[in-house]
């Protein structure tokens, strides 16, 4: 993947997690998120991760959510792969992005993929990333 624009990076913390099921698959959770994004595309963001982390240290997720901008929504999913970094519970992830919204000003979203990358801290709830443009 070879990154464009910068689009935004953001910083959200975790307000929920749920564990859902566990299996010899792994574990399954719902991971919900609540931050800003600055850059191009700037406001509040809400984000819930279906995620599975898996024996081995992995984890896949279908990632959605919002990002209001102005009033105006942004609506943004995908999937996310992760691995554990140290010190554990660090986890890099990145994320092919898809983006809607029925703003004109954003209009342009409509027809941009992302791609992001960015670290979340288990222990702190603290997730911090950057967006980009796939050329």
């Amino acid at each position: 993947m070879e990154k464009g624009e910068l689009l935004f990076e953001g910083k959200e913390n975790t307000s929920s997690v749920n564990i859902r099921e566990f299996s010899a698959q792994g574990v399954r959770l719902d991971v919900t998120l609540a931050g800003k994004v600055r850059g191009r595309v700037a406001g509040l963001k809400l984000t819930t991760h279906n995620a599975l982390m898996k024996p081995d240290g992995t984890v896949d997720a279908d990632v959605r959510g919002t990002i209001f901008v102005n009033g105006e929504p942004v609506f943004v999913w995908g999937k996310a792969t992760g691995k554990g970094v140290d010190p554990t519970p660090i986890l890099r992830i990145e994320e092919n992005l898809t983006f809607q919204t029925p703003s004109q000003k954003l209009a342009w979203l409509n027809t941009t993929k992302g791609w992001s990358e960015g670290l979340d801290n288990f222990g702190t709830g603290e997730f911090t990333y950057k967006v980009y443009a796939v050329k």
